[in-house]
């Protein structure tokens, strides 16, 4: 039976189950706007790491050849009842070719030639979202399916299937013995880490002392960057030394399994949640912004960052237009709508983000609702052109907040 038959019409929890029974090899991410075109740049279609091509297309990861590619037969997306015929996998190399003079220089693997914006891949309004990507290669053959999540719902569905939240710029990938090798680090883990697993808080100081403020002579957007970066690898290369193990141990029940599957996966989902809000506090900590975390607002909302107190926020002789909040949201996409109401006294809010690129009709929503989003600077790049000068970088959202703060002359009396 051909792969379109078997998922012709599935929901996405079933669409995954079969990508399990099938043994199919998958790829997860988060699409940015590179992926579907909403940059308008030459090079689209969904990005992939090396490691993906290695497993799958080993044939093309050369630089003996100028852009080797190879087709995929069929690529069928069951949400759209979309085929696509001969999907073009290709190794953008002229990094490795200079003889030819060109004006850029890439050194990287696409999936291209989806069709258009009627398939989900490459629709701008679904930047953000996540895709699964599962491919079945035989001798003669090559056939691939797709879904792209449409709602909260569905990514819930999908981050539960994979025990762990997709982050912007993050690849999940069915996991190999050569990618498990891939993954080693040499880091200096203390050694209490091996028997009980640290907190967020006391691995991310960790990262600090690894990546120091004060050895980091770029600017405060790339630290983060860097730092959220080699926390990552150092979560992964705790789980593998401390959680791999006990796996290899095996399990006398079914229970016990479940246990420990529980354990990691919502460990997994407790760094998610505190690693970019830790990254940020330290950030405008070593800045010397005033500020306060999970502050009370109205209807016991809690933003994230409330500057320069909660203190000033609820005293009506503080100034309002010198009040700020921002709010921490790795992905916004149908999730910036919650900042919305979580300080009524402020106007505009900010909604702090590492997604890689939002639609423009998203993005004309935060303006209408007095959201202003903040992202890295290194991903500015990533969005519409038209709006990349309404964004604010992560230097500019400090230089603004220390502004405000300056302007109050008895600032004093109203930090805690």
């Amino acid at each position: 039976m051909s792969l379109q038959a078997t998922f012709k019409s599935l929901s996405v929890t079933r669409f995954l189950e079969e990508i399990d029974a099938k043994s199919l090899f998958w790829i997860v991410k988060r699409l940015s706007g590179n992926d579907t075109n909403l940059t308008g740049g030459h090079q689209s279609g969904l990005y992939l790491p090396r490691s993906f091509f290695e497993v799958v297309f080993p044939e093309i990861c050369t630089t003996e050849e100028y852009n080797p590619d190879v087709y995929i037969d069929t690529c069928y997306i069951p949400q759209a009842d979309k085929l696509v015929s001969k999907l073009r996998a290709i190794y953008y190399n002229s990094k490795y070719f200079p003889e030819r003079n060109l004006k850029k220089k890439y050194d990287e693997f696409r999936l291209t030639r989806w069709g258009g914006r009627s398939v989900p891949l490459q629709d701008p309004e679904n930047t953000g979202s996540i895709c699964v990507f599962a491919i079945q290669k035989s001798s003669s053959e090559t056939h691939a399916v797709a879904w792209v999540a449409e709602n909260i719902s569905e990514e819930d569905i999908i981050e539960a299937w994979l025990g762990q939240e997709v982050e912007p710029g993050r690849f999940i990938m069915k996991p190999t013995q050569k990618a498990a090798l891939a993954t080693r680090e040499d880091f200096r883990i203390p050694a209490d880490w091996l028997a009980t697993f640290p907190s967020g808080r006391e691995l991310f100081l960790h990262v600090t002392r690894l990546v120091p403020r004060v050895l980091w002579l770029r600017s405060i957007d790339e630290l983060l960057l860097k730092r959220r970066e080699v926390e990552f690898r150092l979560f992964e290369e705790l789980e593998r030394r401390q959680v791999l193990p006990e796996v290899r141990k095996g399990f006398g029940s079914v229970d016990s399994f479940i246990k420990l599957a529980h354990s990691v996966s919502n460990r997994r989902k407790s760094r998610t949640g505190t690693s970019l809000e830790l990254n940020l506090e330290t950030i405008f900590v070593d800045e010397k912004l005033h500020f306060e975390t999970q502050v009370y607002t109205e209807k016991r909302k809690k933003p994230d960052f409330i500057f320069p107190s909660g203190k000033a926020y609820h005293d009506e002789h503080f100034p309002a237009v010198r009040l700020n909040m921002l709010a921490a949201k790795t992905c916004c996409k149908d999730r910036w709508r919650q900042a919305l109401y979580e300080a009524d006294r402020i106007s505009p809010k900010h909604l702090f983000t590492l997604q890689q690129g939002v639609s423009g009709h998203q993005l004309q929503e935060m303006q209408d609702h007095n959201i202003l989003l903040v992202v890295p600077k290194p991903f500015v790049k990533t969005f519409p052109k038209d709006w990349r000068t309404k964004l604010l970088t992560l230097e500019h959202f400090v230089s603004r907040i220390r502004a405000h703060q300056e302007a109050v002359a008895d600032l004093q009396k109203w930090i805690n």
